[in-house]
C-alpha cells in the first residue's frame, strides 16, 4: 500500500469507525419495552381526550446540538436520552403527544428517530469518507452494524445517496419489523454537524405505510429541520 493509500486508510477509519458506534445507539438500545409505546404516539387513534404540553425541540450534547423535527412532529421525553456516550432522540407526532388535534400531525406520520455521537471529523474529511463509508455499510460487518439484531443477514441496502454533506441509505431491516408494527423498509441517513456524528432515521407504520418517496422525503425535512436550528 503507498502512502497516500495508507493517509486514506487512516482518514476513513475514523468516520467507519464513529458510524458503527453511532448505530449501537439505535432504538434496539433503548429496550423494545419502549417500542410500543412510542410507536402507537404516532397513531392518530391514540389520541388521548385532555391537552399537554408538548416538547418540539431539545438540545442534547452538553447543549452543542439542537434536535428539532419536521412540522407535525414532536418530541417523546420518555424515549429520550443524552449522556457522555451519546443522545438520542424518537419522535411521534405532536398531536399524539399532546393528546389534542390542534397541536398538529403529518398527514402520514412516520417514525423519526435521532442519534448524536461525539467526534465527528471536518466536513471534507467526512464528505471524502462516503466511498468508503458505502463500502463499509454494503459489507457484512457494516450490514451487522445496520442491524437492529447484530445480524447482517437481516439487513439489506436498496440504495445510497450523497446529498447535500449528507450519506442517506434506504435499508431493509427484517429484525427491526420483527414483532413491531414497523414497514421493514426505511431511510437512514448520517452527517457531521457541529462536531458530531449524527444519524437519523425515518420509518413508516404497518397500518400507516408511507412509499420509499415519502420516506426520503420526510427524512430530508428533518435533516433540514435540524441544520437550519443549529445554523441560527
Amino acid at each position: 500500500m503507498s502512502r497516500r493509500q495508507t493517509r486514506t486508510a487512516a482518514v476513513c477509519r475514523k468516520p467507519i469507525g464513529a458510524m458503527a458506534k453511532v448505530w449501537a445507539i439505535a432504538p434496539a438500545r433503548i429496550g423494545r419495552s419502549l417500542w410500543p409505546l412510542t410507536l402507537s404516539l404516532c397513531l392518530a387513534g391514540c389520541i388521548a381526550a385532555g391537552p399537554a404540553d408538548v416538547t418540539r425541540s431539545v438540545r442534547v450534547s452538553d447543549g452543542a446540538v439542537v434536535i428539532v423535527g419536521p412540522s407535525g412532529y414532536c418530541i417523546d421525553p420518555a424515549a429520550t436520552r443524552d449522556g457522555p456516550d451519546g443522545a438520542f432522540v424518537l419522535f411521534g407526532t405532536c398531536a399524539a403527544l399532546a393528546g389534542s388535534r390542534a397541536a398538529g400531525q403529518p398527514e402520514k406520520p412516520a417514525l423519526l428517530t435521532v442519534s448524536v455521537l461525539p467526534g465527528a471529523p471536518d466536513d471534507a474529511t467526512f464528505s471524502g469518507s462516503f466511498p468508503a463509508l458505502t463500502a463499509f455499510f454494503r459489507s457484512e460487518p457494516g450490514r451487522a452494524a445496520l442491524s437492529r439484531s447484530g445480524e447482517a443477514g437481516d439487513v439489506s441496502v436498496e440504495a445510497v445517496v450523497a446529498s447535500g454533506g449528507a450519506l442517506l441509505l434506504e435499508l431493509r431491516d427484517l429484525s427491526a419489523a420483527r414483532g413491531q408494527p414497523v414497514e421493514p423498509e426505511y431511510w437512514r441517513a448520517v452527517l457531521a454537524l457541529e462536531g458530531r456524528m449524527v444519524t437519523v432515521s425515518a420509518l413508516g407504520l404497518r397500518g400507516s405505510p408511507l412509499s420509499s418517496a415519502e420516506k426520503r422525503r420526510t427524512l430530508e425535512a428533518l435533516i433540514d429541520r435540524i441544520r437550519a436550528a443549529n445554523a441560527a
